[in-house]
């Protein structure tokens, strides 16, 4: 009988450890350590593009707070002359905006007087215009990378003016 609960109790040991040494390897795993990954397909993100016209322009197609900050993915359609940036430009305070054109052009204005710095609020509209400013032409499969607190504005607007903006700390 005690031999029994010997071999019993070694057994539990070696389950007890190989358990945890698996445990331990599947949390190293590199696919399990990303358990967020989420995939849209066009359908969807043409869905969402659909969406931020009514709208007012833009649509969160994806937003995830993180321990480095909170990251989103916004589609933006600036079809619609309310939906497309006033000479005040725009401004984001504490993100980066990464920006992949997927159609359509405008003429990205940046940059300017010490003045247009100044937006009324975060993330809104405001100040002065931003004239002379830098100006980019920029169209599909274009990538702009705005730093936080740097006003730009979009002109000259071909339809359908559509991008991805990725909001990253």
């Amino acid at each position: 009988m005690l031999t029994i609960r010997k071999t019993l109790l070694v057994a539990l040991v070696i389950a007890a450890t190989a358990a945890g040494w698996f445990g331990k390897t599947v949390a190293q795993d590199p696919v399990s350590s990303y358990p967020f990954i989420t995939v849209f397909d066009h359908e969807k993100v043409d869905a969402s593009f659909s969406k931020a016209i009514p709208a007012g322009g833009s649509m969160v197609l994806f937003r995830r707070s993180t321990l480095q900050g909170p990251f989103r993915v916004n589609t933006q359609s600036r079809d619609s002359v309310r939906a497309v940036c006033p000479e005040q430009g725009c401004s984001h305070a504490g993100f980066t905006a990464v920006v992949y054109v997927v159609s359509g052009a405008a003429t990205l204005v940046i940059g300017g007087s010490s003045a247009a710095a100044k937006p009324t609020a975060p993330d809104q509209f405001g100040g002065q215009p931003i004239q002379p400013g830098e100006s980019h032409r920029i169209g599909k499969g274009d990538v702009i990378v705005v730093p936080p607190n740097s006003p730009h504005w979009y002109k000259d607007v071909e339809s359908p003016f559509r991008y991805l903006e990725v909001g990253t700390p």
